[in-house]
C-alpha cells in the first residue's frame, strides 16, 4: 500500500511537466485562476494531429468512457439478444441529469430485463437537472438510484450481466465477465493489451478505463468513423438522442444539438470531455479530440472545446461554445467582471500532418532531445548505418549540425535561426580571494544559468544576488528576453531565486541521482 502511494506522489509531481496552461481566469483584468490540462487530437489510426501539453498524459477517462464500455455490450451480440432500443442504448452511453424522460427509459428496460431498481448498485444522489430537483422537494420524496446519472450504464451491465449467464451482484468488480469484456472489447479498439486498461473506481463503484490522451482522442475518432457496426450502433444512438445521453443544461447534450449527426460528445468527471467529428468538408476523416484539465474544473471545456471544433471545421458550433459570449465571466447580478483567456494557438490543435509515423518530422521533433525510432519502411536502410561514440567533441558532427540545422528550423518554425551559443563566467571577489561564481550561457534568446555557488561562510550577504544582477544586465544587453535555470526542487535555492522573480516553469521527477528538480524562469523584456 505504501509503495502503492509513493508512486502515485510521484506520479503526481510529473504532472506539472505533463500539463500546458489552457485557460485563464481574469477579474478586473487580474488573473484569478489558470487551469493546465492536456488536449490531444488524433485520427481513427491513433495518428497525433495536434495538441497542447503531452499526449502520452495518462487520464482517467470517468464517464467518457461510457460509449466504450456500452461498445462491449453491443459487439458482443448482447445488445441484440436483449432487443435494445436506440433509446435504450443512448442511456447506457449516458451522464443524464435524472429527468423524467431518463427515469423512464432506465426503468422500462429494468422491467423487460426482469429486475429492479433495487438491483442497480450505482447508489444515490440529487438529480442535476434542477426541475427535477425541484419536483423531488415539491413532491416530498427522495431521489432513487434510478436518477443516478449513471444509471443507465449500470441497466446495461445487469442485461450483459443476464447474456452472459454471469453474476448480477457483484458486476462492478474488475475481474467479474462484464468488466473483462469491457477491457477486452477497448484494447481491441486500441490495438493493444488489456492490461493496465482498469485502473480505479468510479463515482459510481464501476471500474475506470485509464489510456493515454492520444488513446482517448482515438476511440473517439474511431467512434466518429463508426467503421465498425457496432460503433455506428452507438453513434447513431447518441447523435440521434442528445437530450438522453445529457438533458438539461449538459454539455453533451448541448454540442450534438449545434451540429446534429456531425459531433458525437462525451463528458467525464474531473475536467474529462470526449469528442468526435465525423469526415466533413474541411476534414478528409473523422478525428478525435480528449481534453483533460488538470484540476478537474469544466470552466475550461467549453473554450477548449470550442477551439477544436473551429479549427477542424464546426465553426459556428465551435463559437457558440467557446466563442465571444462563454469567454466572459459575470457577477451574481449580470455584470461583466472578468474574462477566461485561451492560452494556446487554435492552430495548434491541427498541425499540417501527422505527428505519428512521419519518419520525417518525428526525426527533427525529437533531435534537440531524443533519436526517433526508425520507421519499419526505413528499416533495411538502417542496417547499413554504423554508429560510433566519441567521447571528446568531434569536427565532423559539429559540421554536420552547422549544416542540417537551418533546414530543420525551417520545417520546425518556418525560418531558420542563429543557435550560436556564447557563455559567460562571472567571478566575485572579496579582495584577491574568489567568493562565489556564476557560469551561464546565451543561445536562441534564452539566458540560462549553468552553475551559481557562493563560499559557504559568504551565503546570506547579497552576494548570490549581486551575481545574479550582472547576469540579467548582461542577458538583456545580448537581446535575451528569457532568463531560466534548473535547481532541486524545494531547496533553499529555490526560495532565493523566486525572491529575485524567477517562476516554476516545469517539474522533473527522478532526474539528477534519482532527486527531483524544477525549473524556473524569468522574463527579461
Amino acid at each position: 500500500m505504501e509503495t502503492r502511494h509513493r508512486s502515485a506522489a510521484e506520479e503526481a509531481r510529473g504532472w506539472d511537466s505533463r500539463l500546458d496552461p489552457l485557460v485563464a481566469v481574469t477579474r478586473g483584468g487580474c488573473v484569478e485562476q489558470v487551469h493546465r490540462g492536456v488536449v490531444a487530437v488524433a485520427d481513427s489510426q491513433g495518428s497525433l494531429l495536434g495538441g497542447v501539453g503531452d499526449p502520452e498524459t495518462p487520464v482517467l477517462l470517468r464517464s467518457a468512457a461510457k460509449p466504450f464500455q456500452a461498445f462491449a455490450l453491443v459487439v458482443s451480440g448482447a445488445a441484440d439478444a436483449l432487443d435494445l432500443s436506440d433509446e435504450e442504448l443512448a442511456v447506457i452511453c449516458a451522464s443524464h441529469a435524472g429527468e423524467d424522460r431518463h427515469v423512464a427509459v432506465v426503468a422500462g428496460l429494468l422491467e423487460r430485463l426482469g429486475l429492479s431498481p433495487d438491483d442497480l448498485a450505482c447508489g444515490v444522489h440529487q438529480p442535476f437537472s434542477r426541475s427535477a430537483r425541484r419536483d423531488l422537494v415539491l413532491g416530498g420524496t427522495s431521489p432513487s438510484p434510478l436518477q443516478n446519472n449513471c444509471s443507465g450504464k449500470h441497466a446495461g451491465m445487469l442485461g450483459f450481466s443476464l447474456f452472459l449467464g454471469a453474476r448480477l451482484h457483484d458486476y462492478r468488480q474488475p475481474t467479474h465477465p462484464v468488466q473483462r469484456a469491457v477491457a477486452l472489447s477497448v484494447a481491441g479498439l486500441l490495438d493493444r493489451a488489456p492490461q493496465g486498461l482498469l485502473k480505479g473506481v468510479d463515482g459510481c463503484g464501476v471500474p475506470v478505463l485509464r489510456v493515454t490522451a492520444r488513446e482517448g482522442a482515438t476511440l473517439f475518432a474511431r467512434l466518429a468513423e463508426a467503421a465498425d457496426p457496432s460503433l455506428e450502433r452507438i453513434r447513431r444512438a447518441m447523435t440521434a438522442h442528445p437530450g438522453l445521453v445529457g438533458g438539461e443544461e449538459r454539455f453533451d447534450t448541448r454540442c450534438m444539438v449545434l451540429a446534429p449527426g456531425e459531433i458525437v460528445s462525451k463528458e467525464g468527471a474531473a475536467g474529462v470531455q470526449g469528442m468526435g467529428l465525423s469526415a466533413g468538408a474541411d476534414r478528409p476523416s473523422p478525428v478525435g479530440c480528449l481534453a483533460k484539465i488538470g484540476d478537474g474544473g469544466t470552466a475550461a471545456v467549453g473554450p477548449v472545446a470550442g477551439s477544436f471544433l473551429r479549427v477542424w471545421g464546426e465553426t459556428a458550433a465551435g463559437e457558440e461554445l467557446g466563442g465571444e459570449d462563454s469567454l466572459v465571466v459575470q457577477s451574481l447580478a449580470g455584470a461583466d467582471v472578468g474574462r477566461r483567456l485561451l492560452l494556446f494557438r487554435d492552430a495548434e490543435l491541427r498541425r499540417r500532418e501527422p505527428l505519428r509515423g512521419d519518419a520525417g518530422s518525428a526525426d527533427v521533433c525529437a533531435s534537440r532531445s531524443a533519436s526517433a525510432p526508425a520507421t519499419s519502411g526505413a528499416a533495411s536502410a538502417a542496417r547499413e548505418i554504423t554508429v560510433v561514440g566519441h567521447a571528446s567533441v568531434n569536427r565532423a558532427a559539429m559540421r554536420f549540425l552547422r549544416e542540417e540545422w537551418p533546414a530543420a528550423d525551417a520545417e520546425i518554425f518556418g525560418r531558420s535561426y542563429d543557435w550560436g551559443a556564447e557563455s559567460l563566467d562571472l567571478v566575485a571577489r572579496c579582495g584577491r580571494r574568489v567568493v562565489g561564481v556564476l557560469r551561464a550561457h546565451f543561445s536562441g534568446g534564452v539566458a540560462t544559468v549553468n552553475e551559481l555557488l557562493v563560499k559557504q561562510e559568504k551565503r546570506g550577504q547579497g552576494i548570490g544576488g549581486r551575481l545574479m544582477g550582472v547576469f540579467e544586465t548582461e542577458a538583456v544587453r545580448r537581446g535575451c528576453h528569457k532568463a531560466g535555470l534548473r535547481t532541486p526542487a524545494g531547496a533553499r535555492a529555490e526560495g532565493f531565486y523566486r525572491g529575485l522573480g524567477y517562476a516554476r516553469e516545469y517539474h522533473l521527477v527522478r532526474h539528477h541521482h534519482g532527486h527531483d528538480f524544477v525549473g524556473l524562469v524569468k522574463l527579461l523584456d
